[in-house]
This record gives C-alpha cells, sequence and structure tokens, in this order.
C-alpha cells in the first residue's frame, strides 16, 4: 500500500520540505504571522510582475503600491495557451500540471511548481490529521471516474495502491444501493470521501431501509464532503444517516485546498498558503461576516499568477484576533448561477436550496430535483420521489417557488426515475439556459 507521501516523493516532489515549511509557519505567533504574510504576499506579486508576461500584461506598465488595486484575475483571463501563462525560468520537470473539471462551464488547464504542489497536500494531511484521519486508512470513495477503458483501470489501479474503494457514481438506482451497503458490510473503510450530493443520496436509501452506516461498518470513523455544497442540514441529515462525524471541505483544484471544517464544525481557510478577501460586484472589499465574490491568492504559486483570482463562489469571511487562521463563514454558492426573474429580481441559484427544503418539510418525500430556467418566467422541475406526482406535489412545489423567488412564475414539472449528472459525476442542482449576457 502507498501513500500520498509516498507517490510524491517518487516523483521528485519536495513533500518533506513543504512539511517542515508548513509547521514553521504554524508556529508563528499572531503578529509575526501578518508580518510574514504581508511579505510573502508582496514577494509572489513582484516574482510574477518581474516574471510572467501574462501578468505584467494584466498588471500594466506599473506595479500598484497598494494590495487592493492588484487586478482583479478571472479565469477568462487564464483562459489560453499554457505557453503564455507560464512564468519564464521554470522548467516542465519542476511544475505540476492538472485541469478543472469545467463544472463551471468553463475549463481551465493550470500549472502550480512542485513545491507548491507539495504545499498543498502538507495542508491537506495536517487538516485531515487534526480530524483523526491519516493517509493510511482506509477510504469509501464517491467520486466520478473516466469510463474509457485505459482511464478507467488507470484510476482503479491507483485507488487499490492508495488504500480507497471507489463507488462508481453514474448509478445510483436501489439495486446499486443495495451493492454499495454490502461493500461496506464487507470492508473496514475508516472513512468516506465524496460529492455530497451522492452521500446523500446514499444516505435517503439507508433511511428508508431503517439503515446507520455505522452499524453496517463499525470501523467507520468519519465522512469527508468536497465538491459541492453542503449545508448545515445536509451535514446533520449525513451525521445522523452515516452515524459518524462529517466534515467539509472546500478546494478549487487550479488555486489551492481552500478550507476544511474542524472537530468543532468551524471552516478554517488554508491561511498558511492563502490571501482571501471578499469583494463586492465593484470590486470594493466588504466587512467580515458580509458575502461577496471570494478572491483569492495562492502566496506559494510560482508557475501562474494566481494573485487576487476570482473562484466564481459567494461567501463570507471572519478573521479572528486569537488565531493565525481566517474562518470561512459562510459558502453561498457560484456567482454564475443567478436566477433572473420577470420583475427584475436577481437571486441565487442557492434560494432553490430553500425551495427544496420547503418540498421535503410538506411532501417528505423528495430525493433529488433539478430546475432548468428555460426563459425568464419559465422553469423546468425534475423530481426523484418514491411516490406518484399529484396536485398536491406540484401545489407544493409552486408554493415554494412563490415564496422563495416570485408568484406568477410557469412551471414545468415532472417526476423523474433519475437526474443525469455531469461527466464528473456531480449533480448541478440549477441550470440557467438564459445565457451568460442575463446572468451578467
Amino acid at each position: 500500500m502507498l501513500t500520498i507521501i509516498d507517490l510524491l516523493k517518487a516523483q521528485n516532489y519536495p513533500i518533506q520540505a513543504a512539511q517542515k515549511e508548513l509547521i514553521k509557519i504554524q508556529a508563528l505567533s499572531k503578529d509575526q504571522f501578518e508580518d510574514w504574510k504581508q511579505k510573502k504576499s508582496w514577494e509572489i506579486v513582484n516574482f510574477h510582475f518581474s516574471n510572467n508576461p501574462l501578468y505584467q500584461k494584466l498588471v500594466g506598465k506599473y506595479l500598484p503600491d497598494r494590495w487592493e488595486d492588484l487586478p482583479i484575475v478571472k479565469k477568462k483571463d487564464l483562459q489560453c495557451e499554457v505557453s503564455e501563462k507560464l512564468s519564464k525560468g521554470l522548467k516542465d520537470r519542476e511544475i505540476h500540471f492538472g485541469n478543472t473539471s469545467g463544472s463551471s462551464g468553463m475549463p481551465l488547464k493550470y500549472a502550480r511548481d512542485k513545491f507548491s504542489h507539495s504545499m498543498t497536500w502538507s495542508l491537506i494531511l495536517d487538516r485531515y490529521k487534526k480530524v483523526g484521519i491519516s493517509p493510511h486508512d482506509y477510504q469509501a470513495r464517491f467520486y466520478g471516474i473516466p469510463l474509457g477503458f485505459p482511464n478507467y483501470q488507470k484510476e482503479r489501479l491507483k485507488d487499490k495502491l492508495m488504500n480507497r474503494f471507489r463507488f462508481v457514481v453514474f448509478d445510483l438506482s436501489d439495486d446499486s444501493m443495495a451493492s454499495f451497503t454490502r461493500k461496506f458490510s464487507e470492508n473496514k473503510f475508516i472513512y468516506t470521501y465524496g460529492y455530497t450530493n451522492t452521500q446523500l443520496f446514499f444516505a435517503r436509501y439507508l433511511e428508508r431501509n431503517s439503515l446507520i452506516l455505522k452499524d453496517i461498518c463499525p470501523s467507520l470513523r468519519g465522512t469527508i464532503v468536497t465538491s459541492e455544497q453542503c449545508t448545515d442540514e445536509d451535514k446533520l441529515y449525513l451525521e445522523r444517516q452515516f452515524g459518524v462525524p462529517v466534515f467539509n471541505e472546500y478546494g478549487a483544484s487550479e488555486v489551492e485546498f481552500l478550507a476544511m471544517s474542524d472537530l468543532s464544525g468551524k471552516r478554517w481557510l488554508s491561511s498558511e498558503t492563502l490571501v482571501t478577501e471578499v469583494v463586492d460586484e465593484n470590486h470594493n472589499l466588504l466587512k467580515d461576516g458580509t458575502s461577496g465574490s471570494l478572491i483569492f491568492t495562492n502566496i506559494y504559486n510560482k508557475a501562474m499568477p494566481f494573485i487576487r483570482y476570482e473562484v466564481g463562489d459567494i461567501g463570507s469571511i471572519i478573521h479572528h484576533e486569537d488565531h493565525i487562521l481566517t474562518e470561512l463563514d459562510q459558502l453561498n454558492g457560484r456567482l454564475n448561477d443567478t436566477v433572473i426573474l420577470p420583475s427584475g429580481k436577481k437571486a441565487a441559484g442557492f434560494s432553490l436550496y430553500y425551495i427544496s427544503k420547503h418540498l421535503m418539510t410538506t411532501l417528505g418525500y423528495l430525493q433529488e430535483y433539478q430546475v432548468r430556467q428555460v426563459e425568464v418566467d419559465t422553469f423546468e422541475v425534475d423530481i426523484v420521489m418514491d411516490q406518484e406526482a399529484d396536485n398536491h406535489t406540484y401545489q407544493a412545489i409552486q408554493e415554494g417557488f412563490d415564496l422563495y423567488l416570485e408568484k406568477g412564475l410557469k412551471l414545468k414539472i415532472r417526476k423523474v426515475e433519475k437526474i443525469n449528472r455531469e461527466k464528473s459525476g456531480k449533480l448541478k442542482h440549477f441550470i440557467s439556459s438564459l445565457g451568460a449576457s442575463v446572468n451578467s
């Protein structure tokens, strides 16, 4: 069995040096940390201004004196050939390359220098250790997988080498859920990891069959949810049906492992490697606790300029006087998940979550849903549920839209056996067909 540390060492990633760097940072006092971070932040800005042609173009002829005057970098700014956005002087063997899934509609090929990538993994291992999970623990993985033969076999081999079993998330039929359950009864998994909505779907199956996952798999100690929104209510529900603590992970693969909740439920940002800001639509900084666009700077990555980078998510943060880490207070969805209504009102796609909770309270038997806005006043609503859809079902859905969006909307509701997921296996709850110009 290999661990991620073994794999990184074998590929000449300086993981041990990165772990020592992290320990050194975490030993700083609050004042020492703030001084160090300010210097480190400007160090990466100056590096890219001197060595990265793309960042030079984004900044202009002169580097601003104030941090808030640096440009906000957007994903579209980096949608170019890799050779055009890499810093000068770095060789391919010194760089880690990757791709985002494109779940936001804008896939991106990105790069990090190997030390920066090692810092990311040092953070992941550190945060996992704090909640009692080690790289040796047997993982039940609810995650997407390439279905083409060579890549599928490659991922399966990697899973075997790294002591994890991957549950294929594209088939969520009852037969598939039953096979999931049998697998848990036959194996000593330590924790589950993967998409929020797939784990919620499995939890609902367990509830319908009066099962608790911890009873089926007594070795289970925790659950990590990632890649999709997990609300406080979702977390409590998973904890009840799985019988173990749930830890909420948040990341953007091109930037960093951004945040993870601790044993108390607080979600701490990766402040050792990140500058985190929240801005309004005019890019003005917002005070603690106020929701806006989340902006991140990776202060270690020399390969590409993720400096004041807009990830596309909405949230709020809180700084603590007695802690070097910043808390991710809220995470409220994506900037491009905007519902445009006939009245001119705009609402976050996350509003639909509250509609689903209203339906769960009213109906009690809704499993999953997906909403597509096809016209300003027209929505298609797909629902998965055990019972037949009747007038009471339609009325409850209409009431939810009236309450949380606005009255007078046209709904085309249909009961379906399953909701198609994206190629990655993620479930997108809201899809707008109105076009980017409407959502801008």
